[in-house]
């Protein structure tokens, strides 16, 4: 070890010196606390013997010199002294010294502390090594999380339909870097705009790459393999998937079995801009909640089986005749089942009445200040599950 000492009496100094020195450690001598603190921030050491009473710069004083300097390796301090009262030994241990070697030193004595002195040396070092490699590790993670982020965040909505019969809008925030929900306007063909919002169970990775690889499945723009279209006729007319069949045939291409016992729920919609007709399935997922003018906000009809739990389950197909004005919310349980300060949960009431609240402005106000006035509802503590909420609006006639 690399040895610094602080002693003024030249005897118990040299003496000091010769018997580190003779043990084949390097060491430094000084004559004072001043020409040590001098030392000590010119060069790196692992170990300080300091004596208690000294000109200048006492060893209580070079102690909490030394424990105020931002190492990136710990320095083990002995303080020297003749002194044996306690109060003297605790006001030196809350200065920072490590332990106390008892004048005039004893050789063995001396080695033992030593001993002692260099094993918590090296369990520190082996320690900060093991927390860099950590915190390497930690930063590769990082990097990869937020790349991954980023792709998920890429597979949301870009460019919605565009079309004057019926606009969009959304808000998607996941609970950590990654997110189990996923959502999506698609026009599946020159009339009919499909639109989902779906919950893979579970939070972090596991559940993000399930939502991807469900993103994928449901946005594919081959028609052959897309299971939204039923079939592609000659003349290159398609025909769209009943929502119900869309349902079914991911809960047969994805069981939970074969998922890492994930499983998701799913909320698929399908509107004609030809009669506002919109037909829609319900796999776990809350029954969308309509606002129409004149009338209190209300849940739709609608229900099912999540998503992936049980073999050949049947989807129901429901739909509403949509009018002019109208306004439609699908959302994840993540909003309703978001807490405040007393523990208490939204609940669809409560969404309805932050809709109530909201719906007199534009498409995107409605959306912004719904989320805003959640987020001031739950108060300081973050969401505990992802949020997505997905609207639908039939614009009124004179628009």
């Amino acid at each position: 070890m690399k040895i610094l000492i602080a002693e003024d009496e030249r005897i118990t100094r040299r003496s000091l010196q010769r018997q580190l020195e003779s043990w084949g450690h390097e060491v430094v001598a000084t004559e004072d606390g001043a020409q040590a603190w001098d030392q000590f921030q010119q060069h790196p050491f692992d170990l300080v013997v300091t004596d208690w009473d000294m000109p200048h710069v006492d060893g209580q004083k070079l102690v909490k010199l030394i424990r105020g300097v931002d190492q990136s390796s710990y320095v083990y301090l002995i303080m020297l002294t003749a002194r044996s009262e306690k109060d003297d030994l605790v006001a030196g241990m809350e200065a920072g010294a490590d332990d106390f070697l008892a004048k005039p030193f004893d050789r063995n004595e001396l080695r033992v502390r030593l001993n002692a002195g260099e094993r918590i040396i090296l369990l520190e070092r082996k320690l900060s090594a093991q927390n860099q490699d950590l915190a390497q590790a930690n930063d590769r993670m990082k990097y990869d999380l937020d790349a991954a982020a980023k792709i998920q965040q890429d597979l949301l909505p870009k460019e919605l339909p565009d079309t004057p019969r019926v606009n969009f809008a959304w808000h998607y925030e996941p609970c950590d870097e990654l997110g189990g929900d996923i959502l999506n306007v698609l026009q599946l063909n020159g009339h009919c705009i499909a639109m989902y919002l779906l919950d893979v169970s579970g939070h972090g990775v596991p559940a993000a790459l399930l939502s991807v690889t469900l993103s994928k499945v449901l946005t594919t723009r081959d028609p052959a393999s897309s299971i939204l279209i039923a079939e592609v006729a000659k003349a290159g007319i398609t025909e769209v998937s009943a929502p119900g069949e869309v349902a079914a045939r991911l809960n047969h291409q994805f069981p939970m079995t074969t998922q890492n016992n994930k499983y998701f729920t799913m909320a698929y919609a399908v509107f004609d801009t030809e009669t506002c007709l919109l037909r829609y399935v319900l796999a776990g997922q809350p029954a969308p909640i309509l606002a129409r003018a004149g009338e209190i906000p209300k849940m739709l009809t609608g229900s099912g089986f999540p998503i992936g739990i049980v073999e050949n389950a049947d989807f129901d197909d429901y739909s509403i005749q949509l009018e002019p004005g109208d306004r439609l919310y699908f959302y994840s349980d993540g909003i309703t089942e978001a807490k405040n300060g007393q523990k208490a949960m939204l609940e669809t009431e409560g969404l309805i009445q932050l809709i109530e609240e909201t719906r007199a402005g534009s498409l995107e106000e409605n959306v912004s200040e719904c989320i805003d006035n959640l987020k001031r509802w739950c108060g300081p503590s973050p969401f505990a599950d992802d949020v997505s909420l997905l609207v639908l609006e039939v614009p009124c006639e004179d628009k």
